[in-house]
């Protein structure tokens, strides 16, 4: 399994951090020894559709294994608010590199 993997963003709920077409370059391995910190931009597995994908930024701990999920573009964000804290498990890597469409 290679480190790196890459997404592209397919809504508005993170702008102006990322736009729509924009890819990110996700690592994979970065929550292996540490665990993520708020402010940590982040792809997850969403908690309601196990086929989708979304880009969130860490906003807290919920506990020792969970973390709540905020879009920056709050008006057009399902996060947390929506399906509350997520599972760490979820979380397939950080973002790494914006790579602009």
């Amino acid at each position: 399994m290679f480190p790196f993997r890459r997404f592209r963003v397919q809504d508005e709920s993170m702008r102006p951090t990322l736009e729509p077409g924009d890819y990110v370059l996700v690592n994979r391995w970065a929550y292996r020894f540490q665990s993520p910190k708020p402010g940590d931009l982040v792809v997850v597995r969403d908690p309601e559709t196990l086929d989708r994908f979304l880009v969130k930024r860490v906003s807290d701990a919920a506990g020792p294994s969970q973390v709540h999920l905020a879009g920056d573009n709050q008006p057009l964000s399902r996060d947390s608010r929506a399906f509350g804290p997520v599972s760490i498990d979820r979380i397939v890597g950080k973002v790494w590199i914006r790579l602009k469409r």
